[in-house]
């Protein structure tokens, strides 16, 4: 649709930005015209200006969100057991830890820890008599060049060259 502005991903202002909308703001520019000079929001603008004038501060409120079940200890005690058993479950490490809390918790820890679940195998890994006869394959074919593949290509699937 003509006139409308397409959507960003959301991101907080930079310090930069702050100064830039209280000198322009200060300076008499419209709440408009600085959302468009420096192509972010009305609202955001406006929001942060309000919070200026009401506050005198341009930092962001601390302590906004819900409070910690855990301590550090108790987070540094749920990866230690991820990381020394891999088959550990979350309800298991809940238990150990001895506090009530929801496995969506222990999975956050451990995604801030950078560790992710394992998937199974799609396949089985090769046994000794598998990489055998692979390794043999390979040593008949050595000698091998390019037409030779190619062919072999073709023989396995048509329309793979055309």
């Amino acid at each position: 649709m003509p006139g409308k502005r397409a959507r960003r991903r959301f991101s907080h202002l930079s310090e930069f930005e702050k100064g830039l909308i209280i000198g322009m703001k200060t300076a008499g520019f419209s709440t408009l015209r600085v959302a468009g000079q420096m192509n972010r929001s009305e609202c955001a603008v406006r929001n942060f200006w309000e919070q200026w004038t009401r506050e005198g501060t341009q930092a962001r409120q601390t302590g906004s969100g819900a409070t910690r079940k855990t301590t550090r200890g108790e987070n540094r005690r749920i990866v230690r057991q991820a990381l020394v058993d891999s088959t550990v479950t979350r309800s298991t490490i809940r238990s150990d830890v001895g506090v009530a809390i929801v496995p969506l918790t222990i999975s956050r820890h451990l995604a801030e820890a950078n560790l992710k679940s394992k998937s199974p195998f799609s396949a089985l890994p090769f046994t000794p008599e598998h990489r055998q006869l692979r390794l043999q394959w390979c040593q008949a074919r050595s000698m091998w060049n390019a037409t030779d593949f190619k062919r072999l290509c073709l023989v396995m699937n048509p329309g793979l060259f055309w």
